[in-house]
Order: structure tokens, then sequence, then C-alpha cells
């Protein structure tokens, strides 16, 4: 079930949450939350760790009045329950000099699709721009992490060994006398820095997406964004049929196992290519 008001446990208090924009608050809507926190709570917020600044110590009396100075300040009240939860993210290519995707654009639309859908549990998720992985995507029910897959271009190269300095996994080798690359695609964490550092567009590099479901990534790297929203889509309409009521995605995996779950994202087709 779905609310908008958060129970605490002193008796009659509420807290109220305001979703981000992926972790962006324009000062307006700052200003209007300074304005809630001091009329309707006790002059201070809470962050949460989903990116939304949570008022406390409000009465289920004065929700009505809330939500007129939300509407007027484009303010979104996080509902709670059983539910798709805000999608966190990090700034990825927008800031980030290591970011590989536009994280709040792909978070902003999984938003778009699915935020506050109502579900059998909560499902939480993130998107992260590297393999750095700053919005701890193994911790989420389900977890996007931009990733470059690197190609070689024999004909460009020169040998120099750039590509395996900066690798940090250690998963190219090269030999200049013998004009010998290699890469241990195994080894390889899709960070893309031999494709930066590279200065004769001897490496390209493929960008996409790579999916985690509870911290485990049995997919192959999806390579468009209009595959990776029907891969969410597809697992989130599989949790809906098969869990149970208050099943995290976590014990349903545990209980059913992973192959029909692999099988309904459609793993083995060509829609992965």
């Amino acid at each position: 079930m779905k609310t908008f008001l958060a129970r605490q446990r002193q008796e009659g208090f509420f807290s109220i949450r305001f979703k981000s924009a992926a972790g962006k608050f324009s000062t307006a809507q700052l200003l209007a939350i300074n304005e809630l926190a001091e009329k309707f709570g006790k002059g201070f917020v809470n962050l949460t760790s989903r990116q939304e600044i949570s008022i406390p110590f409000v009465r289920k009396e004065d929700f009505n009045a809330i939500e007129k100075i939300c509407a007027a300040d484009e303010l979104k009240i996080s509902p709670i329950g059983t539910i798709f939860k805000q999608v966190t993210a990090c700034q990825g290519t927008q800031s980030c000099p290591a970011g590989i995707i536009d994280s709040p654009k792909i978070a902003m639309e999984l938003e778009r699709r699915h935020g506050g859908r109502e579900l059998p549990c909560k499902v939480t998720s993130s998107v992260t721009g590297c393999p750095n992985n700053c919005m701890k995507v193994d911790a989420n029910d389900i977890g996007i992490k931009g990733a470059i897959e690197p190609q070689f271009v024999a004909e460009n190269c020169i040998y120099c060994g750039a590509c395996a300095k900066v690798c940090p996994v250690n998963a190219i080798e090269v030999n200049r006398p013998e004009k010998i690359w290699k890469i241990d695609r195994d080894k390889c964490i899709n960070c893309g820095r031999c494709v930066k550092v590279c200065r004769k567009a001897a490496l390209r590099g493929d960008v996409g997406f790579k999916v985690y479901f509870v911290g485990k990534n049995f997919l192959p790297m999806i390579k468009s964004e209009e595959t990776l929203h029907k891969t969410i889509d597809a697992a989130l309409n599989y949790f809906s049929v098969h869990a149970k009521t208050r099943e995290r995605l976590s014990k349903l995996l545990e209980r059913l196992g992973t192959e029909d779950f692999k099988s309904a994202l459609k793993i083995l087709t060509t829609m992965y290519k």
C-alpha cells in the first residue's frame, strides 16, 4: 500500500520526504523546504539514503496545506510503502571526469516509467556512472553501471603501452618489439581508462550498461538505452507476477532460482546484440 506520511515513534507525528531529481534540488525548492520545515516541522531536515530530503515532526492535519505549497514550487512528495523507490544516481558524464554514462538521465527515465509503482515489496535501484561504483549498485535490488568495452584497432597502434599502464587491474599486455596487444576480458572491469589515454585512436570504446540484480551481474553488457529499459521492465513484471507479498527480490530469486528469471529477461535472444 502506498502512502505519503511515514510514521514516527513519537505518537501523532509523521515525516514527509521530498523527491530529488537524481540528487538535485533547485534553490527555489530548497527555500520552499526551509519554509515547510519552519512552519510545519521543528526547523530542521534529514537527508535519506535515497537522495531525498525529509521533514520530521509533521502532523497529519497539516498535509493538505503542505501539498499546496509543494504544488507551487514543483516539489514532489515521495510515496512510501511496497513501491519502486526513488532511483539514486551520481552525476556521471554531467560533471564527473570518470563518468561513462549520463547517470541522472537514466535515473530520471526510470523514475518516469516506474517511480512509485506498487509492487509486492519495495524495490530499490541506483545508477552509477562508472566502475568506481559511487552509488553502490550492488547494495540495491536493481543497479545500473556505466561500462566501456574496449576494441583494438591494430593499424593505429604504436604499441607505446600507455593503455597497459593505466589499467587498474592489469588486464592489458603490450609487447612493443613484437607488436603484440592483448586484453584479458575476464579481468577487464570496463572502466574505459585505456580508451581515454590512447592518443592514436588504437582503442575505441563501445559504451553500454552493466545491470545488477541483488548484486549479481549475469547479463551481457547492454549497448542501448532501449534494451536497458526493456530489461528493467521485464524484471519488474517478473517480480510483480512471482513474488509473494512483502518478499524482496533477493528472497524471490533464492526461492525460485535465477534460470527462469534470466529467461524472462530474454538473455538468450538477439536483443543484447
